[in-house]
């Protein structure tokens, strides 16, 4: 299986927790997942950041060719940062997943979703999110993993 570049907000505790639960289930999919959040920790040396450190890491994870770019536009507008590694992704390797669960969207026309992200060589999954109980939140990540396991199988094609 391939690796997979996750990228999305997170700086605050939803999305983390949310990056958290998709990575469970891609992962058990039998993908290896690159969690930004994650190797963000690697930068932390004595109470500092090395922000040219991580801006570089995540590069490389964007440019590598056998990596999968699979990154969220949730929200009024997406992650400034994902759209950053989006276009780097796709200017390197041709391919990326875009998925968007905020259900503010319009899937055939520039509602909720910037067009942007949508470049030759990107497939979009949209599977917004309605669940309102914690026992529907384990299915509604299978499934979203396995939607964007079916986004990338296409991609291979």
């Amino acid at each position: 299986m391939a690796t997979i570049y996750l990228a999305g907000g997170l700086f605050n505790a939803g999305e983390r927790l949310h990056n958290l639960y998709l990575a469970r289930h891609l992962k058990v999919l039998g993908y290896e997942v690159v969690l930004p959040q994650l190797e963000a920790v690697k930068f932390f040396t004595n109470g500092r950041f090395d922000v040219a450190g991580i801006v570089e890491s995540c590069k490389q994870a964007c440019t590598n060719p056998s990596n999968v770019f699979v990154g969220n536009s949730d929200g009024a507008d997406a992650d400034s940062g994902t759209c950053v590694e989006y276009g780097i992704a796709i200017a390197s390797t041709g391919k990326a997943v875009v998925y968007r669960t905020d259900f503010r969207t319009a899937e055939d026309r520039e509602l909720g979703v910037n067009a942007m992200l949508k470049a030759k060589g990107t497939v979009f999954v949209y599977h917004p999110c309605f669940f309102t109980d914690l026992s529907q939140v384990g299915d509604y990540y299978i499934d979203l993993a396995q939607k964007i396991h079916e986004a990338i199988c296409s991609l291979a094609q």
